[in-house]
């Protein structure tokens, strides 16, 4: 069994959202959720020599029976929910550009690597409770990516402390961790700029959010509302116009109280199956796993 902990220690806004949904389905997303902390702690925890040596270990055997070796919180997950390969290369990917990090040459870069630690974990989650539809697969992805660029922005300050910036080049130039922290005009452009992510990251919600609503209702209200407080995080930065140097911006419980009663009064069910994705959104990550276009 995955342990709660885990995501409630360091997904507060996922777990909070979790509540929502039946224990039986919400326990293979905890496990999920637990093995790619725990493989994002290989990277984040370990000196590069030592990460990579790790990850490599990891991709040499990705079958059902060495990862549940390896991952406890993975044993009680049967196969038709278990992770697919193709997906956790794509985050192995993901995680592996951390250990040499480079700072994304452009908002597209950003994207795919959003897509390969959050969009593709957006894909994990759709085969635990059993989403079969590809299409609605297609907007699973851009949760994932809108929830990871909420991510980028909110923690500026503390990647740049691990020697990370991942605002793009093409956005605030080259620019050294250090200056990031210290640079007061570093500081004011990237203050600038994040705005722009943020609004990229809301095309990201929207389309989502349009495609939860047709979702069983023993699922999409924690999706949904999970989706709903990332964007709140995501306004709250943009509305208190305070620098990331300050620290970060996150949500109390009053405003997830309040969030949590909005979206139970304002959200409505769609019967009429009709979502239809916008594939310009998926342009930056063409050709990867499940990706409409």
């Amino acid at each position: 069994m995955a342990n709660h902990k885990v995501i409630q220690m360091h997904g507060k806004t996922f777990y909070w959202a979790s509540k929502f949904m039946d224990k039986k389905l919400i326990e293979p997303i905890y496990a999920i959720y637990e093995m790619c902390r725990e493989i994002d702690d290989m990277v984040d925890e370990n000196n590069n020599l030592d990460a990579k040596k790790e990850i490599e270990k990891l991709k040499k055997n990705l079958s059902i029976i060495t990862l549940k070796k390896r991952f406890n919180c993975l044993k009680k997950i049967g196969k038709k929910k278990f992770p697919r390969n193709e997906y956790l290369k794509e985050f192995i990917l993901g995680q592996e550009s951390d250990i040499e990090f480079k700072q994304p040459k452009s908002i597209n870069e950003l994207l795919k690597y959003c897509y390969r630690v959050a969009g593709v974990v957006g894909l994990m989650v759709c085969d635990a409770v059993e989403i079969k539809d590809k299409n609605m697969k297609y907007f699973a992805i851009d949760l994932g990516i809108g929830m990871q660029l909420i991510n980028i922005i909110r923690d500026i300050k503390e990647d740049a402390e691990n020697k990370r910036v991942y605002i793009p080049v093409n956005l605030i130039g080259q620019v050294d961790p250090d200056d990031v922290l210290n640079n007061q005009q570093v500081i004011k452009k990237i203050d600038i700029e994040k705005k722009k992510i943020l609004k990229i990251a809301e095309n990201y919600f929207n389309s989502a959010n349009y495609a939860i609503r047709f979702l069983p209702n023993n699922i999409s209200t924690c999706f949904g509302l999970a989706s709903k407080l990332y964007q709140a995080i995501g306004i709250k930065i943009l509305k208190k116009e305070k620098s990331y140097i300050e620290g970060r911006v996150y949500l109390n419980n009053f405003e997830k109280i309040f969030i949590t009663l909005s979206y139970y009064l304002n959200s409505k069910k769609e019967f009429n199956y009709h979502p239809v994705h916008n594939n310009m959104l998926h342009l930056p990550i063409k050709n990867s796993p499940s990706v409409d276009g």
